[in-house]
Parts: structure tokens; sequence; C-alpha cells
């Protein structure tokens, strides 16, 4: 009997649209307009994959409010610019999900 073996778990939640509007006193418009993609991966989502045990997974939605949760709660200069909303993004879902490693 041959035997399978997970090499990576990764898994997610794709084309999340993010749309940020900063108005600024004299009239002029900031817009940040993205298509975000959030990628999980650890080493502890192997279960979810042998044995149907789901416990661990973060629900795909629940990772697409994330996204639009921190695009409004966070001050404009940490969400206007692509890299650095990545990366706060990024930090959330580690330091939230001790279990996500990237």
């Amino acid at each position: 009997m041959e035997t399978s073996i997970i090499k990576s778990q990764a898994y997610g939640k794709d084309r999340v649209r993010v749309v940020r509007v900063v108005r600024h006193a004299d009239g002029w418009q900031e817009i940040a307009d993205y298509s975000v993609c959030c990628l999980l991966s650890g080493d502890q989502f192997e279960s979810s994959y042998t044995k149907g045990d789901n416990k661990l997974v973060v629900a795909t939605d629940s990772q697409k409010n994330t996204v639009y949760y921190l695009a409004k709660t966070l001050p404009a200069e940490k969400v206007m610019v692509p890299e650095v909303f990545a990366t706060e993004v990024a930090s959330f879902m580690v330091n939230k999900y001790a279990h996500v490693t990237t």
C-alpha cells in the first residue's frame, strides 16, 4: 500500500476586492483599489487534509472579512501603499493564529 506525504499545506482566499478612499480637506482624493490574495500556510494543517480535522483551519470568509476590517480600520498610510497593506495583513494573520507560519 502506498502512502502519501504532504510536503506543504497552504490554502486561502483569492480576489478579495478592497477599495479605500481618502478625502482631503482641499477636495483632493486618494484611492487604493486592490485585489487581495490571502494564502495561509503552516505545519499543523496536515490533519485537515489527512483526517478531515478542520479545527485549525481559518475559514476563507474569515480571511476575507479580516482583510476588509484591516482596510477600514488601519490608518490610511498603511492601506494606501500595497506592500505596506500586505505586510499588515500578513502580520495580523501570523500574530492572531499561532499555527499559521506564513
